[in-house]
């Protein structure tokens, strides 16, 4: 059951779209325009899930991008049930709210209009103008302070099916971040997964101002997929939105399960990537390193070799990552991503048995005893103490005699028996001395 929201720019469709989800998703700025793609969440009301759709402002012939927007405002309203047209009491109707009403009616979508911007008791007299639009459930509501948005969503999903299933819940999905540099083809391919129009595509860099969700299912398992802006090395913004459509992508990396890094192929591994995969280290997301456009270079055989040794040695850090090379133009190896991501996952949220733990660790430190200033170090006690990212907890007789080297070789023991391929690895080290003068 989904409902989308539209409307011409600047009305305040973002900031009703994150009043109703409850988090600030979708970037909200006095820029029209500034909501370019489709942006899709879900939310509770009553005892039902459903999905909201959050659209960019239609018919801003002033943005480059207006055809575009206006194909995402078509498929969102196609897979929708139900409209949510906000207006702007302020302004009054303008000819973009009757074109955008015709558009309605031609779509034979059940509509419910939400007059924005009724901050006070004075700006209700105003509703009245908006009855000549003729539809019949209207709620003037302020989606700044939340006024009428209960009454809002009590008219937009009585208006639904009652038998309708219920939108699926965000934790039983696996949710994706798409991260790159600019123009890297991450647009293209959420477009090339979710087989529609979901993300504009342009070789304009920075055409994705937020992060944006998209919603698809394979073999009976659901995925969210967060197309990000394009990141940069440099900390410092031309403007405020190029701050927030940076802010907006470290958000999806910190929410995500598992990043997909996507490298131009083309242009080879600069620092921005090598950057961005120390951001996807920091968030502790499992990780894919997808080389796109490999369709341009595969014939290249020595500029092929080059990529994968700059690949080696720039990104040691996270060598434990799986690799792929796809082009999403194309269409080569795109489907594999989630089959990829799927298995990453289920390294990342796995859980290994306590006493197969016990015996590795035990016959790591068997077949390498560590000793330094004369002293043996010795492992006391080991256990698994969360997932999503594994981690794991040591108890050692002396943690001050414990070198960074030691640390990488338990490490690597775990990742030869256990797996965790694609998944980072979060280790505890305690010093047993400390719990024993605790008790």
């Amino acid at each position: 059951m989904q409902i989308a929201i539209i409307g011409r720019p600047n009305v305040g469709k973002s900031t009703l779209f994150n009043r109703i989800i409850g988090q600030r998703k979708a970037l909200v700025h006095h820029l029209p325009g500034t909501t370019r793609d489709t942006n899709c969440s879900t939310f509770f009301w009553g005892a039902k899930s459903y999905s909201i759709v959050d659209t960019g402002g239609w018919g801003d012939e002033t943005s480059e991008f207006s055809k575009e927007i206006e194909k995402q405002m078509n498929v969102a309203l196609s897979s929708s049930q139900v409209a949510i047209f906000v207006v702007d009491s302020q302004t009054g109707i303008m000819p973009l709210d009757l074109g955008l009403l015709k558009t309605l009616r031609k779509k034979n979508i059940k509509t419910v209009l939400a007059v924005n911007k009724i901050d006070t008791e004075k700006d209700e007299l105003k509703l009245f103008d908006f009855t000549k639009l003729g539809i019949k459930n209207m709620v003037g509501i302020s989606s700044t302070h939340g006024l009428n948005i209960a009454e809002l969503l009590d008219r937009a999903c009585g208006l639904l099916d009652e038998n309708s299933p219920n939108a699926p819940l965000e934790h039983n999905c696996i949710k994706i971040a798409l991260v790159g540099k600019p123009n890297s083809g991450k647009s293209s391919l959420v477009n090339a997964l979710c087989k529609n129009y979901r993300s504009i595509v342009s070789s304009t860099p920075g055409t994705t101002r937020e992060a944006i969700d998209a919603r698809l299912q394979r073999n009976n398992q659901d995925f969210i997929l967060i197309d990000t802006p394009g990141l940069h090395k440099s900390r410092i913004y031309k403007n405020d939105l190029d701050y927030l459509s940076a802010l907006s992508a470290r958000k999806a990396l910190e929410s995500a399960d598992v990043a997909v890094l996507l490298i131009d192929g083309d242009q080879g591994i600069g620092d921005t990537d090598t950057k961005i995969a120390e951001l996807i280290l920091e968030s502790r997301c499992a990780c894919l390193v997808a080389i796109n456009k490999w369709d341009l270079i595969e014939e290249r055989e020595e500029e092929a070799k080059k990529l994968l040794r700059d690949l080696e040695q720039k990104m040691k850090f996270i060598s434990w990552t799986k690799i792929i090379y796809i082009s999403a133009k194309t269409g080569l190896r795109t489907e594999r991503i989630l089959d990829e991501v799927s298995e990453i996952y289920t390294q990342y949220s796995k859980t290994v048995p306590q006493e197969e733990l016990k015996e590795v660790s035990l016959q790591a430190e068997s077949r390498k005893p560590y000793s330094r200033f004369g002293k043996v170090l010795r492992i006391q006690e080991v256990m698994q103490t969360g997932t999503k990212p594994p981690k794991f907890t040591y108890i050692f007789n002396d943690l001050e005699i414990l070198h960074f080297s030691y640390k990488r070789y338990i490490e690597n023991s775990l990742r030869e028996h256990f797996g965790f391929v694609g998944s980072p690895i979060s280790l505890d080290f305690r010093d047993n001395r400390v719990r024993n003068n605790r008790k």
